[in-house]
């Protein structure tokens, strides 16, 4: 190769270099010019401290966020990390064209949060926020921007201590809107009340599933939900059946606080399923043997056992043998001596032996006597002056005389 064309290389070397540089300068250049004052973009934190937030822009760009920008909120409360990535917005630039820009994460947030908020408020869908401070009448919350709920929006009951959201994350649904004044109100109450309504469908469509498999006759275990004066509830997996006093004991009783309490494990036999009103008609009493079945076994006529007074009538008291069965004494049967009523020599809840007179099991009915278990009473000394003298008083030929000598004989 000669020198003449050693030198158009050389010459052709410097050009493509030239050519390159400035290329790389237009791009260098054209790096930065990307970026202007007023757009949104989106940058990498680089550094966190006191000042502000450093952010990586992208193209050898960086940026940086005044403490003042971060947030409208507690800055030291962030959950913010070098690496994460944020939104800002150029507020504008130092130093020409290779000066650091001014950013702002908050009117960015406000910007993006206004668009999601004006988007939920047409779709009528809830929003989640943090509530950040308890003030007059309610709370704030963050939702990019300040949002308020009332305290009557709060819960559906009464909200006491407005502090006890301070933190918490809520589910909001906005019911006041004012772009103009940047104004929102929010209730965490509506959201509540429609969960709810949600939940009672579902539960009401579990229940109609559950009752469908629910057969009469059948002995199903549940538990005791809640009493009331005439029975009570059992939830027998999704769906309530009552049990209806009359159906709760054998024997009688005042109250179902008697038999059970909430909380409690039953047997219950299923007597009726009502698919359309969702109702179930339950037995406590049913789901056990009846104990009057074997009441002729058990008490035999003749035999004597322990009871325990349950009941006083007018002429009947009523004994308690065991759990289911009662028995009836009459009056008559009750004492040796005569008595005006049963009260007289018995109490509720006083443990007497009785004997059983009669058993008849299937009109679930017993007769029973305490007189019977009694010594017989001792007879009165016989009075024999008037009779003795009738003795002597008839058609004979007896007189007072000869009835007088024969007493004295001691013939009488």
């Amino acid at each position: 190769m000669n020198n003449e064309q050693i030198g158009k290389d050389v010459e052709v070397e410097n050009v493509q270099n030239e050519v390159a540089s400035m290329a790389d300068m237009e791009s260098y250049e054209e790096s930065f010019k990307q970026i202007r004052v007023g757009e949104f973009v989106k940058g990498k934190i680089e550094k966190i401290d006191n000042e502000g937030i450093t952010v990586d822009l992208g193209g050898k760009t960086d940026g940086f966020v005044p403490a003042a920008e971060i947030t409208d909120f507690n800055p030291s409360e962030s959950d913010l990390k070098v690496g994460d990535e944020i939104n800002v917005v150029v507020l504008q630039r130092k130093g020409g064209v290779e000066g650091e820009f001014i950013l702002s994460k908050k009117r960015a947030d406000k910007e993006f949060a206004w668009k999601r908020i004006l988007e939920a408020y047409e779709k009528k869908e809830p929003i989640t926020a943090t509530c950040t401070e308890a003030v007059k009448g309610g709370v704030i919350v963050d939702i990019g921007t300040r949002g308020f709920v009332p305290a009557s929006q709060l819960d559906i009951r009464q909200v006491k201590d407005l502090t006890e959201f301070i933190g918490e994350e809520l589910k909001l649904k906005i019911i006041e809107l004012d772009p103009q004044k940047k104004r929102v109100v929010l209730s965490r109450k509506e959201i509540l009340i429609e969960e709810r309504k949600e939940r009672l469908i579902e539960e009401k469509k579990k229940a109609k599933e559950r009752i469908a498999n629910i057969k009469e006759g059948e002995i199903l275990q549940g538990t005791v939900a809640r009493l009331t004066d005439f029975g009570a509830f059992v939830n027998l997996g999704g769906i309530d059946g009552l049990i209806h006093i009359s159906e709760m004991s054998w024997k009688r009783i005042k109250h179902p606080s008697d038999i059970v309490s909430p909380g409690d494990k039953v047997d219950v036999l299923v007597l009726k399923v009502d698919a359309e009103k969702d109702k179930i008609q339950l037995s406590l009493r049913q789901a056990k043997p009846d104990p009057w079945l074997v009441a002729d076994e058990k008490f035999p006529v003749g035999s004597i056992i322990p009871g325990k007074i349950t009941k006083l009538a007018k002429k009947y008291a009523f004994v308690e043998l065991m759990d289911g069965i009662e028995g009836l004494i009459p009056i008559g049967e009750i004492s040796n001596e005569r008595i005006g009523v049963p009260e007289d020599v018995l109490k509720i809840g006083q443990e007497v032996n009785v004997k059983v007179l009669e058993v008849k099991s299937k009109d679930r009915r017993m007769t029973l006597s305490i007189k019977a278990t009694l010594p017989a009473p001792e007879k009165p000394a016989r009075s024999k002056k008037k009779d003795d003298f009738a003795e002597y008083s008839d058609k004979s030929t007896a007189t007072i005389g000869s009835y007088l000598k024969s007493k004295e004989e001691g013939n009488i």
